[in-house]
């Protein structure tokens, strides 16, 4: 984690009552068509640190000695409390020393990482929506990396045709559904990277649930889906946001690289930072400063907009109450992967990238660069990839996913477009024959090992067992 306690977290507008939800109807009220989810009453009370949670309970009888066995078997217990989710796992810890301890071991084994989205019945608002998971969230997360295009940024779904229902019972509202995606991924932590662009990838592995629900450049229909990286013991992941143009990002980074190897770093610049020269993100040059004879991998590229703190979730549903489109304070956001500089990297965690370049235009080229890739990239037993592509390499999308699919066939890839990409290759290239024009490319500089065009980044992170060394 960021270092934020789990109980840091806003706990939002109170909805309706008991008595008013069980007044489900079809109507909206007016002026108040959007509210913030309730909290589950035991995440709450963790939360709120009560020792004890007061609700009405029925005393079930039976033989203490049993009951005894069962609670205090570290077998039997590991065993139920691997199928719980991370939240019901946070209040669990807390029963006693041999229920923590099977706790912390499952930390150690349900290293997985799951993507989601949320499904349109029939692609059809009046039908309602479906969130869907590629599989449970055994392990509390590092990150959440959410995806949305405009449309289904602001989208909101009344809260009864939802499935799940996020409400017990259903409420007569409607919710947002990046607030959805919170309930069910991320709180009771401030962990949710929320990334808004016009065009979005997300390719799942086939075997999934959520492989219908593929896209490679989905323009129109309202599309929420992300992520899922649970957390790795010894791995942080931390975020800047630049909110002026003055901020200098130098004494963070240096911060972080005086007690922390950085393996990648993410970078979205927001369209109210439009670069107006290459030479505006020559300052991103200072993570090679910070540590010189470390590589690491790092991409990025120009979107709308980024939701990296957890206040502008409350932000966006005002917003939709108001009519108002929710822009945040963010030029740019960067999300950073660290392990520990002690060397205590058990679960192996590492980050590489690859950038094929607007002259890697032909199948031939994008094919070749992609497996010369993979030669150089160890694979490991839990992988993700993080695309970030321009949006005028056209029909090169869903050719590139493929290759690099078929490369890695493990590896859930999900990302978005943009008009201009930042990145670096780790491994290294080595140098071309002849050596290739950049389009739009000026005088060399520091900035040019950074920014291109028409070009797409891979972001390949993976950790657990090395199935495959490179």
């Amino acid at each position: 984690m960021s270092g934020k306690s789990p109980n840091d977290i806003y706990l939002g507008t109170q909805g309706d009552s008991e008595e008013e939800n069980l007044e489900a109807t079809d109507v909206t009220i007016k002026n108040d068509r959007c509210v913030k989810l309730h909290l589950d009453e035991h995440i709450k009370a963790y939360i709120e640190k009560k020792a004890v949670l007061d609700r009405p309970v029925e005393v079930l009888k039976c033989n203490n000695n049993l009951l005894e066995s069962v609670i205090l078997n570290y077998i039997i217990v590991k065993k139920i409390l691997g199928n719980l989710s991370w939240q019901d796992k946070l209040l669990c810890a807390q029963v006693c020393s041999t229920w923590c301890s099977a706790l912390q071991t499952l930390k150690k084994e349900q290293l997985g990482p799951e993507d989601f989205v949320i499904d349109f019945c029939s692609r059809s608002l009046t039908c309602g929506m479906i969130y869907k998971k590629s599989g449970n969230f055994y392990n509390e997360p590092l990150v959440v990396m959410t995806f949305a295009n405009p449309a289904g940024f602001g989208m909101t779904c009344k809260c009864k045709t939802m499935e799940p229902s996020p409400c017990n019972p259903p409420c007569i509202k409607e919710h947002s559904l990046l607030d959805i995606v919170y309930k069910y991924s991320s709180a009771p932590k401030d962990c949710m990277a929320i990334v808004r662009s016009d065009y979005l990838t997300y390719m799942p592995l086939a075997s999934s649930v959520t492989y219908q629900d593929v896209i490679t450049q989905l323009r129109s229909h309202p599309f929420v889906g992300g992520l899922y990286i649970p957390a790795i013991p010894n791995v942080k992941f931390h975020t800047i946001n630049m909110k002026s143009y003055e901020e200098n990002i130098c004494s963070v980074v240096d911060s972080i690289a005086s007690e922390r190897i950085i393996k990648g770093v993410l970078v979205y610049v927001t369209d109210k930072y439009l670069l107006h020269s290459v030479e505006d993100i020559v300052f991103l040059n200072y993570f090679k400063e910070a540590q010189p004879d470390i590589p690491y991998a790092l991409g990025g590229c120009i979107i709308e907009d980024t939701v990296f703190e957890r206040n502008d979730l409350n932000g966006i549903v005002d917003g939709i109450n108001e009519s108002n489109d929710f822009i945040s304070d963010n030029l740019i956001s960067i999300g950073i992967f660290t392990v520990p500089k002690s060397g205590c990297n058990e679960f192996n965690f590492d980050m590489f990238s690859l950038i094929l370049e607007s002259s890697d235009w032909t199948k031939a080229k994008i094919q070749q660069s992609i497996n010369e890739f993979s030669k150089k990239v160890p694979q490991f037993e839990h992988s993700a990839c993080i695309k970030l592509s321009c949006v005028g390499r056209d029909q090169k999308h869903k050719w590139e996913q493929e290759c690099f699919r078929a490369v890695f066939p493990n590896t859930t890839i999900i990302g978005c477009y943009g008009n201009g990409e930042l990145g670096i290759n780790h491994p290294e290239k080595p140098p071309p024959d002849v050596p290739s024009v950049k389009r739009h490319r000026r005088d060399p500089g520091p900035q040019f090992g950074l920014m291109y065009s028409y070009s797409t980044v891979f972001v390949y992170m993976g950790w657990g067992k090395i199935i495959s060394p490179a």
